[in-house]
C-alpha cells in the first residue's frame, strides 16, 4: 500500500529531534564565554550547534504543531563517547508510537500497518542532524542572519533565520541555546512567512548519564508493527545494478545523495529510494512497480509536508518532502528510468 502522507506528522515530530539537546555543565560554558568562543554571526551559530548536539544526554518534553494540530512527545536522548547518539521517542497524545533511533539503526513501533509509511528521508536525516558543519554550503539558496536573543524551555536562546533565496524551498527559523549551542526550537515558515510547523522543548531533566533501560521500547508487540532500517554499505552498493534512475531537471541546489533499494513491509518487490537535498532541505523519492501499489497521481498536501505521485511506465512513484509544493512536482515530473528510455520524464 502507497504511503499516506496524514500519517507523516506523527513521525515527522520526532524525527526533527536530531539536535534538541541541552546543557550539562554551567561552568564550561562560562570557560567558553571567556575564551570568546560565543559565535557573533547566524553561520557562527548554525555550525556551533552542529557541533554541539552530540555532546549532551536529557529527558524532556516537547511539543509539536503542524496545521491545526498539536501533539506532545518525550524524548529520552543518550550522548556517549563510546556508544554514540541514542535517542528514544514516544508519542504522550494521539494513537500509542515509539521510535528507536541509534547511530546506524532506527525503528519504528507503530499502532498499525497503515501507518509503516513512514517519510524515510526523516529518519535518515532529521532536521537537527541535517544542519551543517560548513553554514557557507547553505548559500546562494539561503540567506543567513540573526535576528535577535529569546527564551525557551526557560533558558536564554539566540534565533537564527534561514530565508530562501527562491520558490524551492521554505524558510526556518531557529533558536539555539545561548550558552551551549544546542538547538531548543524549530520553526518552519512559508513564503509569506507564517509558520506552518514548529517543534519546541517545554522541559529537560539533563543527565550524566543515560539507562540502558530508558532507551528501550515499552510498548508490546501485540498491535504493533515495527519497521527496521539500518544502514549496510553492501546494500547501498548493490543497488547500481538494479536498475538506475535519476532526475533530469532539479530544482536549483538539489542534488542526489543516495540512492539504493529498500525493503519495505507489505512490499513483494523492493522500493527504489532517492534522497536529495540541498544541505537543509530534504527530498525522498520511491520509486517501485505499479503492480504493488495503488496508483497515486497528483499532489498531496499535510502541513509543510508535500508530496506529488505519478505513474511512470510500469513503475509509480511519489515524491515527498518538506517543501513547497511546486518543487516536489518539478522533481516527480524530471525523474528518468536509464534503464528504460521510453520512461523519461517530462518536465513541467
Amino acid at each position: 500500500m502507497m504511503p499516506r502522507i496524514e500519517r507523516l506528522a506523527p513521525l515527522a515530530a520526532g524525527l526533527v529531534l536530531g539536535a534538541l539537546a541541552m546543557v550539562q555543565m554551567a561552568a564550561a560554558n562560562d570557560a567558553a564565554q571567556a575564551n570568546g568562543s560565543i559565535p557573533q554571526t547566524a553561520s557562527g551559530w548554525i555550525e556551533r550547534g552542529s557541533e554541539a548536539r552530540s555532546r549532551y544526554s536529557f529527558v524532556g518534553d516537547l511539543v509539536y504543531q503542524h496545521a491545526d494540530e498539536i501533539e506532545t512527545m518525550r524524548i529520552w536522548r543518550s550522548a556517549n563517547p563510546e556508544t554514540g547518539v541514542r535517542e528514544r521517542l514516544h508519542s504522550l497524545s494521539g494513537d500509542a508510537r515509539e521510535i528507536l533511533r541509534g547511530d546506524d539503526r532506527i525503528t519504528c513501533i507503530l499502532p498499525n500497518s497503515d501507518s509503516i509509511l513512514v517519510d524515510r528521508r526523516r529518519l535518515d536525516r532529521p532536521l537537527g542532524v541535517r544542519v551543517p558543519a560548513n553554514a557557507t554550503r547553505l548559500t546562494p539558496h539561503y540567506a543567513l542572519r540573526l535576528t535577535g536573543e529569546d527564551r525557551v524551555a526557560d533558558r536564554s536562546a539566540v534565533e537564527v533565520r534561514l530565508e530562501p533565496q527562491d520558490t524551492q524551498r521554505y524558510g526556518y527559523a531557529l533558536w539555539f541555546d545561548k550558552q551551549t549551542g544546542l538547538m531548543l526550537r524549530a520553526e518552519v515558515l512559508n513564503p509569506a512567512g507564517r509558520v506552518i510547523e514548529r517543534l519546541m522543548v517545554m522541559n529537560l531533566d539533563l543527565r550524566d548519564a543515560m539507562p540502558e533501560a530508558l532507551l528501550e521500547s515499552t510498548l508490546d508487540d501485540a498491535g504493533f508493527t515495527r519497521v527496521e532500517k539500518r544502514w549496510d554499505p553492501d546494500t547501498a552498493s548493490t543497488t547500481q545494478a538494479r536498475g538506475r534512475w535519476r532526475v533530469s531537471n532539479p530544482p536549483a541546489g538539489y542534488r542526489v545523495s543516495m540512492d539504493r533499494l529498500q525493503s519495505l513491509p507489505g512490499r513483494a518487490a523492493p522500493v527504489r529510494h532517492l534522497l536529495l537535498t540541498d544541505g537543509l532541505a530534504n527530498v525522498s523519492v520511491y520509486i517501485e512497480p505499479a503492480e504493488q501499489a495503488p496508483g497515486v497521481d497528483g499532489a498531496m498536501r499535510m502541513g509543510a509536508m508535500n508530496a506529488y505521485g505519478r505513474r511512470i511506465g510500469q513503475h509509480q512513484a511519489i515524491v515527498v518532502g518538506e517543501v513547497p509544493a511546486n518543487t516536489v512536482r518539478r522533481i516527480a515530473a524530471s525523474l528518468v528510468s536509464e534503464s528504460t528510455p521510453e520512461t523519461t520524464g517530462q518536465r513541467p
